[in-house]
């Protein structure tokens, strides 16, 4: 495969099977073996649901009922050899438990990268950095960082 056609996969995954919550296209973009690193997942999920294609699919379904109108919006994507690099703004309303989590009906937006190896045409491994502590602000579980000074 190509850069340019593992860059489609990667979009491929985030705008149709994630943003249009189509789980049926993970099986043509997702390898069964799959090994998600991703510490959100960690934290929803057990080792033994994290694990492998069907975790995968869960790691998506959680995202999608902790925030079931949560958009990805692609900012940059850079390739090289068989590793896919994409920068991404992720919106949504928190209305499902996440990371033990109770809803609490507030908006987020956050930026993420994830770096995603591929082969044969298929996502074979993934990492993805996050800003977890922002993602915490914005759902009300710690103060704003205004605050944090202040108390310091």
């Amino acid at each position: 495969m190509s850069i340019e056609d593992n860059k489609e996969v990667v979009r491929r995954y985030y705008e149709e099977a994630f943003n249009e919550g189509r789980t049926d296209l993970l099986e043509e973009l997702i390898a069964k073996d799959v090994v998600n690193h991703d510490p959100l997942s960690n934290e929803t999920l057990t080792p033994e649901e994290a694990r492998g294609f069907e975790g995968f699919v869960r790691h998506v379904e959680v995202a999608r009922e902790a925030f079931p109108d949560a958009t990805v919006t692609i900012e940059d994507v850079i390739a090289e050899g068989d590793e896919v690099l994409v920068r991404f703004t992720f919106e949504g309303t928190h209305e499902g438990r996440f990371v033990g989590i109770e809803p609490t009906g507030n908006r987020i937006r956050g930026t993420n990268m994830v770096l995603m190896r591929l082969e044969d045409g298929k996502i074979v491994e993934r990492w993805e950095e996050s800003d977890s502590l922002d993602l915490l602000r914005q759902l009300g579980v710690l103060p704003p960082a205004e605050e944090l000074a202040r108390t310091a």
